[in-house]
């Protein structure tokens, strides 16, 4: 009878035979040694150590640090953007019926006027002597107002006149409405035919100044023909620069054509420069009348 050897295989690592035995128990040991193999890393002279050094640990959390602060100024820059657009077709809405008024009536709606029975007359909402129920103004012609008075950077205040709750934007009583009692030579608001170009004159804008929100928007130079108010009157007409954050910072602007335009804080100083107050970041959108209507009547 004759017997075959048994065949065994050539160790390639070693050059050594080795049994079945032997070569299953070295097998079993491989995923052990692979991931300890993951797991370590060289050091310096060859020298093994495992996991990370602190300078790295500290590197990956100031990257993530940087990276999640990054994420959170563009959350908030693209919500800053969101309410000024908003804000943008409020204003834009605000022109075109002011429009629609001023061409069916031949004159611009009256700031604010002293009517019999009423506490408070203005171009945005009136009032009924002892009623607490406000009405929308004449220049709406009767008919609700919805949001689009109020800024949307303003929900919760209220304006310096009378209380009204829903505001946030003050409308040109320095060349185009007219508060009755003002000083100056004209009596009634300004007529359209007296307006020579629309897209030069603001109608409506972000209003406020250092004692709240306003409604009557006022030019920095006093004027005897049209707006002749003391500079205390005419520095509670100034803009509020509440939308955008940093050098964005802007007030937006309704000309009568109807087209809207942002200007961004024009000063960084008080007083003359034009300032109102730096804390409440309010002010004229100039140093002069002319967006006011000097130029454009």
């Amino acid at each position: 009878m004759f017997f075959s050897k048994r065949r065994v295989a050539e160790n390639p690592v070693s050059g050594n035979f080795e049994t079945n035995h032997s070569r299953r128990r070295r097998c079993s040991n491989f995923p052990r040694l692979c991931v300890s193999a993951f797991l370590v890393t060289s050091g310096a002279g060859g020298a093994s150590r495992a996991g990370f050094s602190l300078i790295e640990l500290c590197t990956v959390i100031v990257v993530v640090g940087l990276l999640m602060a990054s994420l959170v100024t563009v959350t908030e820059n693209c919500r800053e953007s969101s309410v000024s657009l908003q804000c943008r077709s409020n204003l834009r809405q605000l022109a075109q019926t002011c429009l629609m008024y001023t061409l069916e009536r031949g004159e611009f709606p009256w700031g604010m006027k002293n009517t019999d029975g009423y506490e408070s007359d203005c171009w945005d909402f009136k009032r009924q002597s002892g009623a607490k129920e406000w009405l929308p103004g004449d220049m709406w012609g009767g008919y609700g107002t919805g949001d689009i008075v109020r800024c949307p950077k303003c929900v919760g205040s209220s304006d310096n006149w009378d209380g009204n709750a829903s505001t946030g934007y003050n409308y040109n009583c320095a060349y185009l409405g007219k508060v009755e009692g003002d000083s100056a030579v004209r009596t009634r608001p300004l007529k359209w035919r007296d307006l020579r170009n629309a897209a030069e004159v603001v109608l409506f804008g972000d209003g406020g100044y250092v004692g709240g929100v306003n409604k009557f928007m006022r030019a920095p130079k006093a004027s005897k023909e049209y707006d002749n108010s003391p500079a205390a009157t005419r520095k509670a007409g100034t803009q509020a620069f509440r939308h955008g954050r940093g050098w964005n910072r802007h007030c937006n602007m309704a000309f009568v054509d109807g087209h809207v335009k942002s200007f961004r804080q024009p000063y960084t100083a008080s007083g003359s420069e034009g300032w109102e107050d730096d804390a409440t970041r309010t002010g004229f959108i100039g140093q002069d009348n002319r967006l006011y209507g000097k130029i454009g009547l």
